[in-house]
């Protein structure tokens, strides 16, 4: 699973578009989703804020790398309204992943998880719509307020991430 979400990262040419709610993803990750931006694909994505998620000590966690992401060109936005458990990749209105995976170690590596990957317009078509009506529902992580945020959210996003191998 990892393998294919890293391929759809990297073959996006105009438009990546992501929806999971436990996004931890490694290093190589990182760097793929900013080396995308940096060539022009839009990077999008859509997590459940952690005042709304079943398990806020996670997305603390996935805190930890906004900062770089957005300095970067990535997009992010957070539903504050509900979670979302959706794990959808959409590459560029063609390939699209549908499953169970989060974008973590956990999935990756130890979870009995199943992803679908789909080239097929119509349904990225679909899944692109769905995408944009629960957008609405998220307000956008902007970089000059994420560095401006207090010292105790700073705190408890190291903590988590320190700790995000038994999350």
């Amino acid at each position: 699973m990892q393998l294919l979400y890293y391929l759809a990262i990297n073959a996006a040419r105009r438009e990546l578009l992501i929806q999971n709610p436990y996004f931890l993803p490694h290093d190589d990750a990182i760097h793929s989703l900013k080396q995308a931006a940096k060539r022009g694909v839009e990077v999008h994505v859509m997590l459940t804020a952690a005042a709304v998620i079943d398990a806020p000590l996670v997305q603390h966690a996935s805190h930890h790398h906004f900062g770089d992401l957005l300095k970067n060109g990535v997009r992010i936005f957070e539903n504050q309204k509900t979670l979302t458990h959706q794990k959808v990749m959409i590459v560029d209105g063609l390939w699209s992943c549908v499953g169970s995976t989060n974008f973590d170690d956990r999935s990756f590596e130890l979870n009995d998880e199943i992803t679908v990957g789909l080239i097929d317009r119509g349904i990225a078509k679909e899944l692109r719509e769905a995408y944009m009506r629960d957008l609405r529902d998220c307000k956008e992580v902007l970089f000059d307020d994420w560095r401006k945020r207090p010292w105790k959210h700073r705190l408890l996003d190291a903590g988590c991430f320190l700790a995000r191998r038994e999350l």
